[in-house]
């Protein structure tokens, strides 16, 4: 958990989409639950869709007139509402980003402003495994990380209703 969409202008070799189905697994286990695990593995799901150059609008236009020989890409982070503290998201983001443009060759030099990453909630309850809704803290417990006290705690204070197991 979470799941990861990447939006791409051009097709990605299955040697890409593999590098970045690793990476981008990897990176986002560690910034939830401190590193990838087995459980975790089982519902962590990536997502890859290309969607023609005739179909990417960028300021107004479908052709290449604001893209400027730019990379397009779009990645979708879409976690449980509070799995994540706003740093962790604001780390999230980051890292997806920086995993996406080493994949795609964007190097540090390059103009990245073709490149996106955003995180979206999802509200706590409105989300199930199969037909079982999942709270937020039975998800934890499965995934079997390394989620500290400190951290456990700071969800209990957005859900002080419910306690962490």
């Amino acid at each position: 958990m979470p799941f990861v969409e990447v939006f791409t202008r051009e097709r990605l070799s299955d040697e890409i989409r593999a590098k970045l189905a690793e990476e981008l697994s990897n990176t986002m286990m560690t910034v939830e639950i401190g590193g990838p695990t087995e459980s975790a593995k089982m519902i962590d799901w990536m997502w890859f869709h290309t969607t023609p150059a005739d179909s990417w609008a960028v300021g107004g236009h479908f052709d290449d007139t604001y893209v400027k020989g730019r990379k397009l890409a779009l990645a979708r982070i879409i976690a449980p509402q509070a799995l994540m503290s706003a740093e962790l998201k604001s780390r999230a983001v980051k890292e997806v980003a920086r995993v996406l443009k080493s994949a795609l060759g964007v190097g540090r030099e390059d103009d990245d402003a073709g490149i996106f990453t955003m995180c979206i909630e999802i509200d706590d309850g409105q989300w199930a495994n199969g037909e079982k809704i999942l709270s937020l803290f039975h998800l934890i417990d499965d995934l079997g990380g390394n989620v500290s006290e400190q951290r456990r705690a700071e969800i209990s204070a957005r859900y002080p209703q419910k306690t962490v197991s």
